[in-house]
């Protein structure tokens, strides 16, 4: 077999226009950029300049020299793994083959076309607005979805990346091109397209049944071989010509293995998959190349006490899923790269994270994204790309959704991270709530059995009858349309945010698991730097509104700040608190719902990542900058969690049964703080807590230690301090509440612990000093003290590309906390030192005001 890559310096140009240079993979956004042919869509508010874009068509050439030997193969294929979207494909004027689907891969037969010496492909794209319209129009009926401030009409119409067409978190950019790999292959014999492997445990090994794809340009009888874990199995196969499925399962000694596990829970060791096909004298053979992790994993929904149960299970151990969700990580395919990748995933294996949502208005991530999930051990709950919307159900669409489920199962079931196939993105809400006044309401509900229930889920189970496909997000199951019901399924939980309830709210939940819910911030001073000139750095000017696509969402980040924190000085400390407050809000929720296990056993937060830089609800900016609730999260998914949960005057604690009469309720007035321990560790939990109330300037007022001796995946009330508990002549606006968890050494390791803090008002009405913070760089080390309490200390080490240990820390009076700041790009702790002692900037909460 012969494969040529087509990828490097190609020609495009708008219709009727000049051509240009440009490179593949890439887009049409991406080229004209580089071409200096527009302005940068990110900054200010270009965006709206370059709409013309996306409402154009556009063509790319280039010119390949062919050598006779290629065109003697049987078959000679253009293989296309990513066309965006509505394409024509030709070569030397001749059309081989098009597309409607950014979502599915193809190969064009191009044996006829190609000659000897210089040939053209050419690929001519048909502007996505104006295709989405025309179907649109050709409908018997509105299909309604989500709008957005800055967007584009038509998207339920095209099996494109709902957000290239405006979301309110990302820009208006929908680009053309062709985004992932574009090659040559020729071969004579049987050729392994792609693999799928299922696994059975049960026995006394493991069985891996190895599922190949196979093309063969003649039928006759040729050898299967499996290599994998060093051992080999070969099989004689009688082949028809053309495509096929074959089949061979290999046993595996569970003793020569070692199992995959989520971040966390043990290691992620991958082996090697070789699956060749060939004439079996090693002359004529092809061999298609992957890895595996062996573990089984299954999605656990069953009756209960309570309701049914959702909770993950790998390898026979219940899984708390920690996480967040992603979006696609840049709008623009020329800033997609490995390196991205790489600082994306380990910031969330970094942050304890084990879990990531690859949310269904994106694309489906390169296989570079899912090897790192592999890698660092994050399970994928992976969403088909619907998102926010109804769609049409006609003959061609629903062909084209089918082909395109087929090749994403195909191309990603043996990934070992890949935990569950979810069908889309809050559509069933759209088809149950959203839109029930339509004229057409009974015809969606038809589109959308037509659509999910009979395409998209037969075609995933058949493909990958191993995971569990749940039909949306939020959802109740597969039984009944009925999104958001607590006592079962997935729930996404946004009344904080988009209702304006305040952090508490979140107190009064009981999920079973929460796939979604968020608070935005602002990203650093330096990220919006690159995009708004100072001038503009104001939460209420016209340009920094331009880069808040929630609407109303600025006004609702001033007005949740006047009612936690005091007003700041300057802009930098109001970016500041704004990301302590969503640190906070998410730090109530997440805290809250693993107090709750084991009925709630999942959060994942909205969203892990931006695609340009933004107000958003991100915790890693754009440029890779952790915000505060990044390194939040690093406290809040610790394997052994210390919380308090506090009670309100005249009431133990918040609960559901309480919710009913919360409203006028004030939150701060908290009259005690019980604190919890929550272990996600598979062993039993054994040590002691230190519990201590100091004043801000350093007297103790009151403490204590607390036996901790829990069972594996237990949480546990431990004790509770209240207002009493001082003596008197304390002001609570004047303490805080101080825990730290110490394992035993006979039970291993140290489970990874943070403290607790906790305080009886709200951060606005605390007393704090004016302290000030001895600051040491040694290495890669910063060492940070301070007499008097300090709280939400940050080290900002500026545009440097890494992580501290830890960050926003809160200091009792008198301590001394050593952070070691990780530079993700392997510089010497040296390099770190110098330009920690240039770059590092440090601030507290009391400096704000």
């Amino acid at each position: 077999m012969q494969k040529r890559s087509l990828g490097g310096e190609w020609q495009f140009r708008r219709e009727g226009g000049e051509w240009r240079t440009g490179t593949v993979p890439g887009g049409v956004y991406t080229d004209l950029l580089n071409a200096d042919a527009i302005p940068d869509p990110f900054v200010e508010d270009n965006e709206l300049d370059v709409q013309w874009v996306g409402k154009s068509d556009w063509t790319y050439r280039r010119t390949v020299d062919i050598d006779e030997r290629l065109l003697d193969h049987d078959r000679v294929r253009l293989q296309c793994d990513g066309l965006d979207t509505v394409a024509t494909v030709s070569v030397n004027g001749r059309e081989v083959g098009e597309s409607v689907n950014m979502h599915v891969g193809h190969e064009f037969d191009v044996s006829d076309a190609l000659v000897p010496g210089e040939n053209e492909i050419t690929v001519a794209f048909r502007s996505p607005v104006e295709y989405g319209q025309e179907r649109a129009a050709e409908y018997p009926y509105e299909v309604p979805c989500i709008r957005y401030p800055v967007d584009q009409p038509g998207r339920p119409f095209i099996r494109k990346a709902q957000c290239h067409y405006g979301w309110d978190w990302g820009p208006c950019l929908p680009t053309m091109g062709i985004y992932r790999d574009i090659s040559l292959v020729a071969y004579s014999e049987p050729r392994v397209r792609y693999t799928k492997t299922e696994q059975d445990h049960d026995g006394d090994g493991i069985d891996l049944t190895v599922r190949a794809g196979v093309d063969a340009p003649s039928a006759g009888t040729y050898e299967l071989r499996v290599d994998v874990a060093d051992t080999v199995v070969t099989e004689s196969v009688d082949l028809d010509a053309g495509e096929q499925t074959v089949e061979l399962t290999v046993g595996i000694d569970e003793e020569s293995v070692e199992l995959w596990w989520p971040n966390g829970y043990g290691d992620q060791p991958l082996y090697d998959l070789d699956v060749t096909v060939g004439d079996g004298d090693g002359r004529d053979h092809h061999t298609h190349s992957d890895r595996v992790g062996f573990r089984e994993v299954d999605l656990v929904v069953e009756p209960d006490d309570v309701g049914t149960s959702f909770y993950f299970e790998v390898n026979g151990e219940p899984v708390y899923a920690k996480g967040a969700n992603t979006i696609p990580t840049a709008p623009l395919y020329g800033e997609v790269t490995d390196e991205r990748y790489e600082h994306l995933i380990r910031s969330a294996a970094d942050a304890n994270m084990n879990m990531l949502r690859v949310w269904g208005g994106g694309y489906y991530e390169e296989e570079a994204f899912y090897d790192l999930c592999d890698e660092y051990g994050l399970l994928v709950w992976q969403d088909f790309m619907f998102s926010c919307s109804l769609h049409p159900a006609n003959d061609d669409f629903l062909d084209t959704v089918e082909a395109e489920v087929r090749y994403q199962v195909r191309r990603l079931a043996n990934h070992p991270s890949i935990a569950v196939w979810c069908a889309n993105n809050e559509n069933e809400e759209a088809a149950q709530n959203w839109f029930v006044e339509h004229d057409h309401h009974e015809d969606h509900l038809d589109d959308y059995a037509a659509l999910y229930e009979e395409t998209v889920g037969p075609a995933c189970r058949e493909e990958d009858p191993s995971r569990t496909y749940w039909p949306g997000s939020p959802s109740s199951g597969p039984d009944e349309l009925e999104p958001y019901v607590f006592e079962k399924g997935d729930i996404h939980y946004w009344d904080v945010w988009h209702q304006g309830q305040p952090f508490e709210d979140y107190l009064t939940t009981e999920p079973r698991f929460v796939s979604e819910f968020g608070y935005q911030s602002f990203p650093s001073t330096d990220s919006l730097g690159t995009v708004l000139d100072e001038s503009d750095f104001n939460p209420t000017s016209p340009m920094m509104e331009h880069h808040q696509r929630n609407p109303g969402g600025n006004t609702t980040i001033l007005r949740r700040m006047a009612d936690y924190f005091r007003f700041p000085f300057d802009f930098s400390d109001f970016v500041y608190l704004s990301q302590l407050l969503q640190a906070e809000a998410m730090s109530t929720a997440i805290e809250h719902w693993r107090r709750r296990k084991p009925t709630t056993m999942g959060a994942l937060y909205w969203q892990l990542n931006d695609l340009w830089p933004v107000a958003s609800w991100s915790s890693v900016e754009y440029d890779g900058k952790w915000k505060a609730q990044q390194y939040a999260a690093r406290r809040q998914f610790a394997p052994v969690l210390l919380s308090f949960h506090p009670s309100f005057e005249g009431r133990d604690g918040v609960d559901n049964a309480q919710a009913e009469d919360a409203e006028g309720v004030d939150w701060g007035d908290v009259t005690a703080q019980t604190l919890w321990v929550t272990s996600d560790e598979t062993e039993s939990l054994s040590g002691q807590v230190s519990l201590e109330v100091a004043t801000f300037d350093g007297e103790v007022v009151h403490e204590g230690t607390v036996a901790v001796d829990i069972a594996p995946h237990e949480s546990a009330e431990l004790a509770t301090v209240g207002r009493e508990d001082l003596p008197e002549g304390v002001d609570p606006t004047e303490v805080m509440v101080r825990a730290a968890f110490e394992g035993e050494e006979s039970s291993g390791e140290t489970p990874d612990s943070y403290p607790a803090t906790a305080f009886f008002v709200d951060y606005k009405r605390l007393d704090l000093p004016e302290a000030d913070l001895e600051v040491e760089i040694d290495g890669a080390d910063v060492t940070v003290a301070a007499e008097t309490a300090a709280l939400f200390v940050e080290l900002d080490p500026g545009t440097m590309a890494g992580a501290f240990s830890d960050n926003f820390v809160h200091l009792a009076p008198g301590e001394e906390r050593t952070l070691a700041f990780d530079a993700y790009d392997g510089r010497r702790d040296a390099l770190v030192e110098t330009e920690l002692e240039d770059e590092l900037s440090v601030r507290h909460l009391r400096e704000t005001y």
